[in-house]
């Protein structure tokens, strides 16, 4: 029998191990973990698909959706099933509880939350809750989201339009209500090659690598004087990687650099990129014979709720539900990107909201069973009202 009680389901799902492949090749990827998900809400009383994503088949999503008697409202219940590696930890797929504590892989980030928003799930199919609930667990959010963007896809294609999408990463059960962007954008510096003893026939790579990562330096801190974001403080700009030379006594012919450019809601992945094209211009300029290319090679758009709509109303609702079963949530920014972004750029409007721990992405990862307790019984509490509250 599959366990119903919030903290047995997470031990149960951290027990499976969904290790995404692109982080760690051979990584057990979520096949697993999305049959279990899918079987326990099939006997929730959901109608239930397995997704593989259109750019990787092998990554497996979960859609489930289940429409209530009465008429209302739809809300999409979101999380994902991918976790990062377990280099260091020992016995990562067995949780332990240690008081207040749920350790073991996933169980923060973010196998609580999944677990949360299955048994808020099952909850509101025992109520036949009004409208439709559509349970979407995703593959890949640890890396390219190729989970998300093909059930996003699908979600629509299906006729389905949601009034709300909650999604459960780990907020402390904090209100996310805005992230950063970012854009990764590559840098390639072309000069000419020469011996050592005879720097006056090189065009110096190197040398312009140190000069463009001084002005990416100068930028960032420009960043730092311009109006703060309320939640999210400021942008920033810094080199990441960057590579030049081939040999002790050859002057560097050319250099690369990976620029990463944190954004705030407003500022495009378009407005970095020209950021960067016009440090490389002014190195380039001081540079005769240098040449330089620049390339955007992945980028995400930040996000934020507004401050009125039916994410502004959920929000309140939920966080009417959370103070009820003893918590008082804030409203806050996070500084990484979530998938939020990608709900809400095809119009479905979106609140962040899950339990938490510590130890995201370390060997310690744990998670706080009271929140695990407290997140079900507020999240059905708050899709309930929110469905009846379109009903008519």
């Amino acid at each position: 029998m599959q366990p119903d009680d919030v903290v047995d389901l997470t031990a149960a799902l951290v027990g499976i191990d969904s290790v995404s492949p692109s982080l760690v090749p051979g990584g057990a990827g979520e096949r697993a973990i999305a049959e279990y998900a899918a079987s326990w809400l099939a006997d929730a009383g959901y109608d239930v698909r397995l997704v593989p994503a259109v750019a990787d088949p092998s990554r497996i999503s979960v859609i489930a959706v289940r429409t209530g008697r009465g008429a209302g409202r739809t809300v999409v219940l979101n999380g994902h099933l991918d976790t990062v590696g377990v280099e260091g930890m020992t016995d990562p797929f067995t949780a332990h509880v240690d008081g207040d504590r749920l350790s073991g892989r996933g169980s923060s980030d973010m196998k609580g939350g999944l677990a949360g928003l299955l048994v808020a799930a099952k909850q509101l199919a025992d109520r036949d809750a009004p409208g439709t609930v559509v349970v979407a667990l995703v593959a890949d959010e640890e890396d390219g989201s190729v989970g998300a963007e093909t059930v996003i896809g699908e979600v629509r294609a299906m006729g389905i339009a949601p009034d709300v999408c909650l999604i459960a990463e780990p907020t402390w059960l904090d209100l996310a209500v805005a992230h950063r962007g970012y854009a990764v954008i590559e840098v390639d510096l072309h000069g000419r090659a020469a011996h050592s003893s005879q720097p006056e026939t090189a065009v110096d790579a190197l040398r312009a690598l140190g000069d463009l990562l001084g002005e990416i330096a100068r930028c960032d801190h420009e960043l730092t004087l311009g109006p703060a974001h309320p939640l999210l403080g400021h942008g920033s700009l810094r080199a990441t990687t960057a590579r030049a030379g081939s040999a002790t006594f050859t002057i560097a012919a050319s250099a690369h650099v990976a620029v990463e450019r944190r954004t705030l809601p407003g500022e495009s992945p378009q407005l970095a990129v020209d950021e960067v094209q016009t440090l490389v211009d002014a190195v380039v300029a001081r540079t005769p014979g240098l040449g330089g290319d620049v390339r955007c090679v992945l980028a995400r758009d930040a996000w934020q709720v507004g401050g009125s709509g039916s994410a502004a109303a959920f929000s309140q609702l939920l966080a009417d539900s959370l103070d009820g079963v003893g918590v008082r949530p804030e409203r806050v920014g996070a500084p990484y990107w979530m998938e939020s972004a990608l709900w809400q750029a095809v119009g479905i409007p979106t609140v962040v909201c899950g339990p938490a721990g510590g130890g995201l992405h370390a060997i310690d990862e744990w998670v706080d069973v009271g929140q695990l307790r407290a997140y079900p019984i507020a999240v059905a509490d708050a899709v309930g009202r929110f469905l009846r509250a379109g009903d008519g």
